[in-house]
Formats: structure tokens, C-alpha cells, sequence
């Protein structure tokens, strides 16, 4: 019933059946391309009526967009949200089904967002996603460059063509754009001799454009200096651990590129809460803290272990828990990275099933097993929610129970079924009935 056929294969269908048929054949070199040309202008570009900010990098993109959102709405731009938790337009929220849309459900989404008044857009742009040209022909107004460590090898084999997926949105960006990069990643420095936007740098350690000084990061949050422009503001803000003060440089860079006043983004970066499932703290009434985290990679687990540590150091310190498993059918190499991670920064570790998919959970521990700490204090639980209950049991005042892997995930995948499972849930009820 089709049109038009557009294709790469000219042989796959003889000349003859299009001749007969009435279809038109178009033939291209990559139809990937062809499609998102096509959605974009089947859409009428809506792109190109949007204010539209990416974020990619491998950690902080779904922190970093809601802090950008809350950034541009208080300049009174409407601001919709594409990313890995969910999406939103308007005063509609979806569960998101992919952490950046395919090309035609892309332009689909903005379109949207116009018709509800929206004038800007904050989206997550995933290296699947760049790879699979699922955001050419949008035009991008900036982009920010997070991080670069250890994910999706399984699907981009070498961590250099993982990174030029994500250097591939820097490529494209015109002079008029802008670019925010984190220069205390060596990835980010090389994007900065290759990107034609203006470029905005931050980081800690390295000198540049936006810099944090006297960082101080407890329970109850973080504060530290922001330096811009020759200028100085303290921040404050609910996220916690030295990694969001990165988040927050990201999104603070996009609202100085956009010459918004430092005094407004302090206010919204105090105002925006933490997203679901990203270092989400669960207070027992027994004295210990259980903490909700989406890391499933080497370093996000790392950042996360050592944000707790930076909270001990302040407060009395307890044991800390740490809980987490390893997806099926994906990257094997990162397994025993983080078990070591896991029982190097840990007191104890527990070991479990996170998505385990088509692979049998068990192989998966035996895999993530190798990497432990000789000596280290360990358990073995494929039930994910046994293992959350034994760590929580062995929990007392003043501990922390590091939940990693699922974070928002309210699902867990095992061979073919998607059965409901939320790691919040889990320790709320336990919570409940261990009173």
C-alpha cells in the first residue's frame, strides 16, 4: 500500500514491480538519513521553531536536562523534555521509551510541543541515537558535553567509536550554536579543537570558562563557588556528591551562553529537586539511608560510592552497603570493573540481578565475581529483592545502603518478560513492615 519505497539496495526489488505498481523507487545511501530528512519535513521542521538543547556524554545527562529545564522556564520559556525517564510537553508527562525517540517519533514530539506553546526543548541525546542518525536534520541551538567513560561497548565494540558518536553532535553544530564542554574529561578537550559552535568550557580541576571553588557536600546537599565571567556566586543545591556539581556547571554554562543572569540561575539551581531514581535517599526510622541510584556503569558507581564517602566525612561514619548487578546481554567487560569498584569502596557487597534479559543470572554473578577485592566482605542473591532485603537487614544507625543499577526503573527484565520491580518500593515496604 506504500507510496513510495525509499531504500539503499537497489537490487532488493526489481525496476519492473515499481513500473507495474505505480510506487515511486527512491534509492539513497543511507536510509537512516533519508528518514529523519523526511520526518522532519513531513513535520514541517519544527526544529527550526524550537530552542533546542542536547546533552550527551555517558553520566549526568538526565540531571543535567531537568536542571536546564528549570533553568529556561524561568525565563519564561515553555520547556519540553525528552530523555531517559521520561518525556514531557506541556502539562503531559509520558514514560519514555527510548532515551532519545527515533527521527519520525522525534520530530512528532516537537511538533507536539509547538502546538502546546512550548519555544524550547531539552533533550537527551544518547550515543545509540547519534550513531543511528535518529537526530539529523534537527537544528540544535547548544549542546553539552558531559563525560566519557565505559558504556555500550557491546554495541559500539571500541571506546573510541563510542566516542565519535558522541563527538558527532559537535561535528554538526553550525558557528551559530554553541557548544558546553567539560574539559576535566580528556574527551571533552578533544571535541574542543574539532567543533565549529562557540565553545563555553567548566570543570574543576581545569582551567576554565566556568569553574567550582570551596565545594562542600553533606547529606543535605552541596555548596560551592561558581566562577563566570570574571564574576562570583555562591550555589547551593538538595543534589548531592561532587559529581552534580558538574551537572550543575552544565547546566549553569547553557544560561550564561544565553546571558542569563547568575542571580536567577542560583535561585532555580536551589529550587530544582533531585530526578527519580538519580542518588534518591530513603531515611529508615532505624537511623540508616538507603539511596536510590541508576549507575550501571564503572565510573557513574564509582562517582556514587565516593559521593557517600564525602558524606562520611562529615557525618558519623557507618558501614556502607553496596547492592548492584549487571545487565544481560550487554557490555561483559564492565562486570568485573565494578565489583572491584563495588568492594574497594565498600564494607560489604551484594550481588544480584539487575536486567538480566536472555543470559542466566547466575553466569552474570559468576562474571561480576571475578573483579571483587581479595578479602572483601561479599553475598551472592540473584533475587534482587532478597538481596535489597539482606542488605537492609544487615544495615544498622548510620549506615548507607547504595542501591545500584535501576534507579527510576519501575520494571525488570528477565528472558522475555518485563515484570514490575521498583527498587524505591522495595525499601519502602521493608521499611514498613520492619518497624
Amino acid at each position: 500500500g506504500a507510496a513510495v519505497v525509499v531504500l539503499e539496495d537497489d537490487s532488493i526489488l526489481n525496476d519492473s514491480f515499481f513500473l507495474h505498481s505505480g510506487v515511486m523507487k527512491i534509492v539513497v545511501p543511507n536510509s537512516r538519513i533519508a528518514l529523519a530528512k523526511l520526518s522532519a519535513n513531513y513535520f514541517n521542521n519544527p526544529s527550526e521553531r524550537l530552542s533546542i538543547f542536547g546533552v550527551t556524554g555517558t553520566n549526568g545527562k538526565t540531571t543535567t536536562t531537568y536542571l536546564l529545564k528549570s533553568i529556561l522556564e524561568s525565563t519564561g520559556k515553555k520547556t519540553g523534555l525528552l530523555g531517559t525517564i521520561e518525556y514531557k510537553i506541556g502539562n503531559q508527562t509520558f514514560t519514555a521509551t527510548h532515551t532519545t525517540p527515533e527521527s519520525f517519533d522525534l520530530n512528532e514530539l516537537f511538533s507536539q510541543m509547538l502546538d502546546v506553546g512550548c519555544s524550547a526543548a531539552v533533550i537527551e541525546v544518547s550515543s545509540h541515537a547519534l550513531s543511528q542518525h535518529r537526530v539529523h536534520a534537527i537544528k540544535f541551538t547548544g549542546a553539552i558535553f558531559t563525560n566519557l567513560t565505559q558504556d555500550h561497548l557491546d554495541y559500539h565494540i571500541t571506546m573510541e567509536k563510542y566516542f565519535e558518536a558522541k563527538k558527532s553532535l559537535f561535528d554538526s553544530l553550525p558557528s551559530s550554536s554553541f557548544a558546553v564542554i567539560n574539559v576535566d574529561d580528556k574527551w571533552g578537550q578533544i571535541i574542543c579543537n574539532s567543533t565549529k559552535a562557540n565553545i563555553l568550557t567548566y570543570g574543576i580541576h581545569s582551567s576554565a570558562d566556568i569553574q567550582a571553588k570551596n565545594i562542600s557536600t553533606t547529606t543535605d546537599g552541596i555548596k560551592f563557588s561558581l566562577l563566570a565571567k570574571g564574576n562570583e556566586i555562591n550555589i547551593e543545591s538538595n543534589l548531592i556528591g561532587t559529581f552534580n556539581v558538574y551537572n550543575i556547571l552544565a547546566a549553569c554554562g547553557v544560561g550564561i551562553a544565553l546571558d542569563i543572569p547568575l542571580h536567577k540561575l542560583k535561585e532555580m539551581i536551589f529550587k530544582t529537586t533531585v530526578a527519580p531514581g538519580r542518588f534518591e535517599q530513603i531515611t529508615s526510622p532505624k537511623g540508616w539511608i538507603a539511596i536510590i541510584d541508576y549507575a550501571h556503569t564503572p565510573d557513574a558507581l564509582e562517582k556514587a560510592l565516593t559521593a557517600i564517602h564525602e558524606m562520611f566525612a562529615i557525618n558519623k561514619k557507618g558501614k556502607i552497603i553496596t547492592i548492584f548487578g549487571c545487565g544481560g546481554n550487554r557490555d561483559r567487560s564492565k562486570r568485573p570493573k565494578m565489583a572491584q569498584i563495588a568492594s574497594t569502596l565498600s564494607d560489604v557487597t551484594i550481588i544480584t540481578s539487575d536486567n538480566p534479559r536472555n543470559e542466566e543470572p547466575e553466569h552474570i554473578i559468576n562474571e561480576v565475581i571475578r573483579g571483587m577485592k581479595t578479602g572483601s566482605e561479599y553475598y551472592r542473591e540473584v533475587d534482587r529483592k532478597k538481596a535489597i532485603h539482606l542488605g537492609l537487614d544487615i544495615a544498622s544507625k548510620n549506615d548507607v545502603v547504595l542501591i545500584a543499577g535501576k534507579g527510576h526503573e519501575n520494571y525488570q527484565i528477565i528472558g522475555d518478560q518485563k515484570i514490575h520491580f521498583n527498587d524505591r518500593v522495595v525499601v519502602e515496604e521493608y521499611i514498613n513492615t520492619h518497624k
